[in-house]
């Protein structure tokens, strides 16, 4: 095979793999867009049946509504708990002190040696 045929080969492999790419990002661009019209649907057919239960019965649902309250209350203070955990960073420890085993002064971070009895600090 010539170097030309392996250069026209290698072209055409990588025109085809680009028409796929194009061709995957139109249908999941297709399917993300059908998949929100339905999500919207099914949306606005359960506010719709929840209007007409208000409707049909307002004494029975005065719990449940009660209930949903709660639970969106609920449900924001643990979307400012999320938010809270996604932005923490690791906080370093404060390093604790060391002592000499031997006189028990209080030793510098890094002392290879006791300031006051000259013991070799392990």
């Amino acid at each position: 095979m010539s170097i030309l045929d392996r250069f026209t080969n290698g072209v055409g492999e990588a025109a085809d793999r680009a028409k796929f790419e194009a061709d995957k990002a139109l249908r999941v661009r297709r399917i993300k867009s059908e998949v929100e019209k339905l999500e919207e649907q099914v949306q606005e057919a359960t506010v719709a049946v929840g209007k007409k239960a208000v409707e049909l019965r307002p004494a029975g649902l005065e719990g449940l509504i009660d209930q949903v309250e709660k639970l969106q209350v609920q449900l924001e203070a643990k979307k400012e708990e999320l938010a809270k955990a996604q932005t923490d960073e690791f906080v370093e420890p404060e390093p604790t002190a060391k002592f000499c085993p031997s006189c028990g002064t209080e030793l510098q971070p890094g002392t290879k040696f006791c300031p006051s009895c000259g013991e070799k600090i392990a």
